[in-house]
């Protein structure tokens, strides 16, 4: 029988989501530099950065250790692709890490530029800044894009579940 396997704790899905959310908002919905887009995007670097805090201390799937990409890792994910046969316990694989630990960084970089032209004297109205924020932000939605096309194919290729354990936490084994 196929007894579910827990994939995901529920600090991880709930972080999942909410930066989806944070993302959506402020990418299509509210207006660059009003104060609930503001909000919304601190709040989306304080999501991000408990997510690294969480990556050391989290549980096992959780953890940074159990996704850093090394090449090792990045050719055993590929081979397990290319045989269609990706292990029903895993969590992220090492190239999905690549693309993490891209995104903490762009949305890290992107609170640090948001913060600089809203909070500092300095660099208020700096287009140069200004335009920064704007590439990260669009550099986000291509990134997001990519997941959402990673996630789709590995799942369909890979016969693995991959979204229903990022709602519900657990994939049949």
């Amino acid at each position: 029988m196929n007894k579910p396997v827990v994939i995901w704790d529920k600090y991880i899905r709930i972080y999942h989501w909410l930066i989806v959310i944070g993302f959506t908002l402020n990418y299509f919905i509210l207006e660059p530099g009003e104060t609930i887009h503001q909000w919304v995007g601190y709040c989306v670097w304080v999501l991000v950065f408990a997510r690294v805090v969480w990556s050391f201390v989290g549980p096992q799937r959780a953890r940074l250790s159990d996704f850093f990409p090394t090449p090792i890792r990045i050719s055993q994910h590929l081979r397990e692709l290319k045989n269609r046969k990706i292990p029903k316990e895993s969590g992220h694989n090492a190239v999905g890490g690549m693309l993490i630990l891209l995104f903490w960084l762009l949305f890290l970089a992107q609170g640090i530029t948001g913060f600089l032209l809203e909070e500092t004297d300095a660099f208020f109205g700096s287009t140069l800044v200004e335009n920064i924020h704007e590439y990260i932000a669009h550099s986000l939605f291509i990134g997001a894009l990519i997941h959402v096309a990673a996630v789709l194919f590995t799942g369909w290729w890979g016969r693995i579940e991959l979204i229903k354990p990022m709602i519900t936490g657990r994939r049949k084994s």
